[in-house]
């Protein structure tokens, strides 16, 4: 019997960009000044991007443009989810009982804890660079900083898997 081996050399990962964007701004607020300085029509998805961790759901806001002219889709989506988490405070007893709000920040890639938002760009073409649109980002005032990763060394790829 003749054993058939498949090579699956032609399927490759999508290939995307993704910039990381600090500000402090409000989500459609940067979508609002990403889509006025770089032609974009980002708008905010019916469904946000909901992760489980440890019993807990985070929600990231996820904006989305699709250019079908070029090929190209961009995502927009925050990194930070921030909950108030209440415990009761074991010193005190009775009727007084202390109940202690403290805040648990969870992160969508939680290798760049210092990032507010990313930009993902999703494109089939080749010659696409991100770095045109990094440098119209970075004339942006309410944008602190902003720098392409490279998503081959991404730990938490699959976090960023939208669909």
């Amino acid at each position: 019997m003749a054993v058939q081996r498949l090579v699956l050399d032609t399927i490759a990962d999508d290939s995307f960009e993704l910039i990381a964007v600090h500000s402090s701004l409000v989500s459609y607020r940067l979508a609002y000044f990403l889509n006025k300085n770089l032609g974009l029509r980002l708008y905010r998805k019916n469904e946000d991007i909901h992760y489980t961790y440890k019993g807990s759901v985070a929600s990231y806001p996820l904006y989305q443009y699709e250019d079908h002219f070029h090929y190209n889709t961009y995502s927009l989506f925050g990194n930070k989810f921030k909950t108030s988490v209440v415990s009761e405070n074991s010193t005190s007893q009775g009727l007084f009982t202390a109940l202690a709000h403290t805040t648990k920040t969870t992160y969508l890639l939680p290798e760049f804890k210092n990032v507010d938002y990313f930009l993902k760009i999703e494109t089939e073409t080749v010659n696409f660079s991100g770095a045109t649109l990094l440098d119209i980002m970075l004339t942006i005032p309410q944008i602190i900083t902003a720098y392409l990763i490279d998503c081959q060394k991404l730990k938490s790829k699959n976090n960023i898997i939208f669909e």
